[in-house]
């Protein structure tokens, strides 16, 4: 140690050492500041070659200014050969020993191996170079320190190896060169410190390199440091703005993705973009802040010990930054980070607003949107389940069938939205009445379903059913009105009535029609006997569905006449079917199921249009009259479909007669009354038809604008036996009169009953005793055996008159 010393405190020039010293420590920044393009560029081996020529000068320029700073009195020179050869043992050397330490996928093992390399090279150049002195005598070493100062070169430079791996820490470089300055600091002055100088008188003086020529070689190794050094600094300095400049923008890019992107290495979070942070909460720098095991629960920590596949995302649950867990589709990712060593991208979606979207979508796939109950594919799987638990089991449930009554009447006079209002209403009725275990479906329209499940049948299906009949029988507050309604319930029970829910629903069905038929606003259970019927009223539907398509139904005329003079005054438009696999339907049984599904409308727009055209061919000027149903009322627009009949046939309105019953006028009166009156406004009169069957009252006579008043044929059936009738019959006659209205007596048979109707001062009459219905081409013959009251001259002021 202290020859050491000595041979740096006496043996040197302290200002040359010191400027050796200068020169290796800028050569080592500069070679640092190379060696971090080396895994960043694509260009890797020009750039090692250029790091082994920068430190091989360096340490080259530092052994060599530091043999200039030896003090002796000695002639000496150098050998050229062996100071050139030991430029290049340094730089191959060098260059390769950082091949070794960054070409393998080990790299702490290429450190070590590269390290010792670089320290072996680093002392090969030494030695080399102290081989090319040449002075009157020979060299010789202390073996010891030779030694020691191979190993301490080899120790550093495999700490120097060791230390720069972390090429893209500042820190780490820094440390790195400092390693590399005192390992060829070191090995030179331990090696000079080794070094014995024997004179020799006989040794004879080789011709070589002069220290002033040497000093020139060393200027110039010491140029190439600091040019490479000022190059790599420019370079370093660019590039690494460029750096930033490109981690700014893809940190912007980052941060502007909607999914989650996390790194981690090793389970330790080290970088997460702006999504990610706030999806975990992780505030301020990520680094060496949080484990992602953190983040996890049991079953993705054992998901994340997998090995990656980089084409599979799979779901994770993860714990978000208000501690929950959510769902989230995660894809894995290896990446190499900035420090050389590889680490994981975790792309991270959040599933949350997907799976409610998902979920919402399989509740409305299974729901009914309007009341949210179950709908039919629902009910059907959950009666399924039933059915298989009855089976294995030997319990009983129940299906009900539920059908509205009356809510076709809200919904054509309050509205879709009050129909709506009133569907929302019923379905939380019909829950309240339910256990738990029961489940209530709407099927559609004013249609519901009920799975009664295991109990105690038939018992506990009637009294559930009286409840609800009880409970939808209470008034319903709408927005703009107070409505009633009622429910027909049919009831079929497992396993009495059927062998498959199908089989159920069906027969749940048939006894709610079979209710509905009964007078609705009850309920039914189901009997054999009833399909058969329902059956027979499906398939009579269906026939008159085809009759209106292809205009089949036919039109028959029956003449109303004056009671005094016979004359024939109008004819009335009644509508007639003859079905070609049925035959003929009385208008009392197909008239019925048409008001009930909604057919009336076509038909009763066919006959209007029909009688219309007809009557406008006639060659006297007579009156048509045409039945309207409450169900036209109910609809908009009935009021323009008439005028659109009188427009297209040409009939003037004062030869329209229509007829509406007694049970239109009960429901919104208000609404009726406009249409009536706006029929009224085109000359269009109006007439009371079946008076008395119904809730007769002198207020609607009084209230509104009637031109007639039809007497019902239960009147005048008995008219000769039933005094009371009689008595009825002169009393509507006379209120007639009083009101100016014209009073009609149906179904006149006999001439008895047409003589005593004469004399209760009837005005007119209609029935078989007159004609029976005709077709249209019979008319004309029946005027001319009947002709009218008036000539088409007189026609407009005797009516006018009259």
């Amino acid at each position: 140690m202290y020859r050491v010393l000595d041979c740096i405190t006496v043996d040197h020039d302290p200002y040359l050492v010191v400027l050796a010293a200068i020169i290796c420590a800028f050569g080592a920044a500069a070679s640092s500041l190379v060696a971090t393009r080396i895994a960043s560029s694509g260009r890797a081996g020009a750039w090692i070659a250029l790091l082994a020529i920068n430190a091989g000068s360096t340490v080259w320029a530092t052994h060599f200014l530091a043999m200039l700073a030896f003090r002796t009195t000695l002639p000496m020179s150098y050998d050229p050969g062996l100071t050139l050869l030991s430029y290049l043992i340094g730089v191959f050397i060098i260059g390769f020993s950082v091949r070794v330490a960054h070409g393998g996928q080990r790299r702490a093992r290429g450190a070590i191996a590269g390290g010792v390399l670089l320290g072996s090279g680093v002392a090969a150049l030494h030695y080399a170079g102290m081989a090319a002195l040449r002075f009157p005598g020979h060299l010789s070493y202390d073996v010891d320190l030779v030694i020691i100062s191979v190993l301490l070169s080899i120790a550093l430079g495999i700490s120097s190896m060791w230390v720069g791996r972390r090429l893209a820490d500042a820190h780490a470089r820094t440390l790195a060169a400092a390693l590399f300055v005192a390992m060829t600091v070191t090995l030179h002055f331990t090696g000079m410190g080794a070094v014995r100088l024997e004179l020799s008188p006989l040794a004879a003086d080789a011709a070589g390199m002069s220290r002033s020529a040497l000093a020139i070689a060393v200027t110039v190794a010491a140029l190439v440091v600091l040019l490479i050094g000022i190059t790599a600094a420019i370079v370093d300095q660019r590039i690494a703005s460029r750096l930033a400049s490109e981690a700014e923008r893809f940190r912007t890019l980052a941060d502007g993705a909607l999914e989650g992107l996390l790194v981690h290495r090793d389970g330790l979070i080290v970088d997460a973009n702006a999504a990610a942070r706030a999806m975990f909460g992780l505030n301020g720098p990520v680094a060496a802040a949080t484990r992602l095991d953190t983040l996890l629960d049991a079953a993705g920590i054992a998901r994340m010990k997998e090995p990656i596949d980089d084409e599979r995302a799979f779901e994770l649950s993860l714990l978000n930054a208000q501690g929950a867990y959510f769902p989230a589709e995660v894809s894995r990712r290896h990446i190499k980070l900035a420090d050389g060593l590889q680490g994981e991208l975790l792309a991270i979606r959040d599933l949350t607003t997907r799976k409610k979207s998902e979920a919402r979508i399989a509740h409305l796939a299974l729901h009914d949107p309007l009341t949210d109950l179950p709908n039919r594919r629902l009910f059907l799987e959950l009666a399924n389940k039933a059915m298989g638990h009855a089976q294995r089991t030997n319990e009983r449930f129940g299906i009900l069938a539920i059908d509205l009554d009356g809510f076709k009447t809200v919904n054509d006079m309050h509205g879709h939205a009050a129909g709506d209002e009133l569907l929302r209403t019923v379905a939380r009725r019909i829950q309240s009445e339910l256990r738990d275990a029961d489940v209530v479906a709407r099927f559609g329209g004013d249609e519901f379903a009920i799975l009664q499940s295991f109990t105690t049948q038939p018992r506990q299906a009637m009294a559930l059913a009286e409840r609800l009949l009880e409970t939808l029988q209470t008034p319903i507050r709408l927005a703009d009105a107070e409505v009633a309604i009622s429910a027909s319930i049919g009831v079929a029970l497992y396993p009495d009535d059927g062998a498959t829910t199908e089989d159920l629903l069906r027969n749940a069905d048939t006894a709610m029609y079979r209710a509905k038929a009964d007078g609705k606003a009850t309920c039914r259970f189901f009997e054999a006997q009833m399909d058969a019927a329902l059956e027979s009223r499906r398939r009579l539907e269906f026939r008159l569905r085809h009759a209106i398509t292809s205009e089949t139904l036919e039109i028959a005329f029956q003449p109303l006449v004056g009671s005094r003079d016979g004359h024939p005054v109008a004819f009335e438009a009644l509508v007639r079917w003859n079905d070609a696999e049925l035959g003929y339907i009385s208008p009392a049984d197909f008239i019925p199921v048409a008001e009930e599904t909604g057919l009336i409308l076509p038909i009763g727009e066919f006959v209007l249009r029909r009688a219309c055209m007809e009557a406008a061919s006639w060659s006297q000027p007579l009156s048509v009259a045409v039945n309207l149903s409450a169900v036209q009322f109910r609809r908009r627009g009935l009021v323009d479909m008439v005028q659109r009949a009188l427009t297209e046939s040409g009939l003037p309105g004062e030869r329209l007669e229509l007829e509406v019953t007694e049970s239109l006028l009960i429901d919104n009166r208000d609404e009726v009354l406009r249409t009536l009156t706006a029929l009224k406004e085109m000359g269009i009169r109006i007439a009371m038809d079946d008076f008395g069957t119904g809730y007769s009252s002198l207020s609607y006579l009084q209230s509104f604008p009637f031109d007639k008043i039809k007497i019902d044929r239960s009147f005048v059936t008995d008219l000769e036996a039933d005094s009371q009738n009689a008595s009825i019959v002169r009393a509507v006659a006379s209120m007639g009169r009083s009101l100016q209205m014209q009073v009609v007596a149906e179904g006149v048979e006999t001439r008895s009953q047409a003589a005593l109707l004469k004399d209760l001062d009837c005005d007119e009459l209609q029935g078989y005793l007159i004609a029976r219905p005709m077709p249209a081409a019979e008319i004309e013959a029946f005027l001319q055996e009947h002709p009218a009251r008036v000539s088409p001259a007189d026609a407009a002021p005797a009516e006018a008159a009259a």
